[in-house]
């Protein structure tokens, strides 16, 4: 099926309204949950900031505005780093170098005793550029023996698109990376299936079409990885009906949201989120009035 019209608008809009991103002098990391031999590190790829301007929903701007210091909200882009069995894999891969300031991704995992090459699968909670420019590196694979793990409705849209707009520039980087990773691109996964021994992949499609949680469990205990479901967290927890225009198909994103914080609310399930500022990468959450509230976890 050929992208409509809106889906091609809102992708456009992904790509050229991206939050501004502040270079780091230095690249945090911590461990932020272990269960069985799972363990999972947070490294911040970029620090940075979302603007109220960026989202719309049913509440004023008067009202939104409560939420932002002069306009802003602390976010950044994370990276996951999990190590399990003896691989290692990683939850989406940073923006590389695609924007004016650098990941830091690469020397983060270097100071960890990491290798690129060490680095056994990427699994992507979606394709947009800032989650996929560091599977690259000048145009080659920055992972030379990583498996990439993408929802088969995620990349079908894409290429989809590719071949609709080929300068489009988000698609462009899609194909580059389609082309680099080449047959290490794994079968394309469907939500439920179980990726990985204790990955499973979970539907939280809205923000792109086969946006994807991951649920972790070992030993009884279960940690999400929510991927792009919340861009502000101040504003997207308290009132989970607003959506910045990343989001391209809001309703869908609004239902996702809810649901999965629903399920991390009624099973005590901890988030860790992608664009969750670093200091706040992982917390618990519990129903608040018609929002939920965050409570940092370490």
């Amino acid at each position: 099926m050929q992208p409509s019209m809106r889906f091609l608008s809102i992708l456009f809009l992904a790509c050229t309204l991206i939050p501004s991103f502040v270079s780091a002098q230095n690249a945090p990391n911590r461990e932020i949950w272990k269960a069985g031999d799972m363990t999972v590190t947070v490294i911040q790829d970029s620090p940075g900031e979302m603007s109220v301007s960026l989202f719309s929903g049913p509440a004023s701007e008067e009202e939104k505005s409560k939420y932002f210091t002069n306009g802003k909200a602390e976010a950044g882009t994370n990276v996951f780093l999990l190590r399990a069995g003896g691989k290692i894999a990683l939850f989406d891969a940073g923006a590389g170098t695609l924007f004016k300031s650098p990941g830091k991704l690469p020397e983060t995992l270097a100071s960890l005793g990491i290798k690129p090459e060490d680095v056994d699968y990427v699994l992507l909670t979606h394709m947009h550029m800032d989650h996929i420019g560091g599977l690259l590196q000048e145009e080659k694979r920055a992972f030379p023996k990583a498996k990439l793990l993408v929802a088969k409705v995620e990349l079908n849209s894409w290429i989809a698109l590719a071949a609709e707009n080929p300068s489009h520039a988000n698609a462009a980087k899609v194909k580059s990376v389609i082309s680099a990773y080449g047959d290490d691109i794994l079968p394309p996964f469907a939500f439920g299936d179980t990726l990985l021994p204790g990955v499973k992949a979970l539907d939280a499609s809205g923000h792109t079409p086969g946006h994807t949680v991951y649920q972790l469990t070992a030993d009884g205990k279960s940690l999400l990885i929510v991927g792009d479901l919340i861009h502000a967290m101040p504003l997207q927890f308290a009132l989970p009906d607003e959506c910045p225009s990343y989001d391209m198909a809001p309703p869908q994103a609004i239902q996702s949201r809810k649901r999965i914080f629903a399920l991390a609310t009624k099973d005590g399930i901890p988030i860790a989120g992608v664009h969750f500022p670093f200091v706040n990468a992982v917390g618990t959450v519990k129903q608040d009035g018609k929002g939920w509230k965050f409570e940092r976890m370490q």
